[in-house]
């Protein structure tokens, strides 16, 4: 009866250990997967979202020093068709996306590696091209990317966004027919 008694209290113990360890919060910088079609081409990003939190977007992602462009992993970035991002012809694929972040304007950086976070290798850059940044009146607490202003004429392009404290960067990428 003892050893019952004690096989079960420890199956109770390990048991609750397991369910403790298993209860995570909230994520302080949720992984988000977006996929938006842009004419007859699909896109998907996967990025996580970091919070200023009291901090300094130039301290999170400075001036003039690449940023993965979200935290964790890097920014993943595909298109299941030829597109023209930020004014540059890029082939169907899945591809990092850096960022180096400036006063007036960033540079966006797409990168065939598939290196983790901040793992960046310049090596492995497919192209750059730069965007203007602008000030804006709200301040956006946690980051986000997101596709703006479809031109609802043509339907083969959009601006991609991104987005955090009061700054706001935006290029185009137009769908290849």
């Amino acid at each position: 009866m003892k050893k019952g008694f004690i096989a079960l209290a420890t199956l109770f113990i390990v048991f609750s250990a397991n369910q403790a360890l298993a209860q995570r919060g909230p994520a302080p910088s949720p992984t988000v997967t977006v996929s938006q079609a842009i004419g007859n081409t699909e896109m998907t990003l996967v990025y996580s979202r970091p919070s200023l939190d009291g901090r300094s977007l130039s301290t999170l992602a400075p001036n003039g020093k690449v940023w993965r462009t979200g935290a964790n992993a890097n920014t993943k970035i595909s298109f299941n068709k030829d597109v023209m991002i930020g004014g540059k012809k890029l082939a169907a694929g899945e591809y990092s996306m850096y960022t180096i972040p400036g006063d007036n304007e960033w540079t966006v950086i797409i990168n065939n590696a598939k290196s983790w976070g901040t793992q960046y290798e310049e090596s492995e850059d497919v192209l750059r091209f730069t965007a203007k940044a602008t000030k804006t009146d709200k301040t956006v607490e946690t980051f986000y990317i997101m596709m703006q202003n479809f031109d609802k004429n043509s339907k083969d392009k959009a601006m991609l966004e991104l987005a955090w404290g009061n700054t706001s960067v935006m290029f185009p990428i137009t769908v290849m027919n």
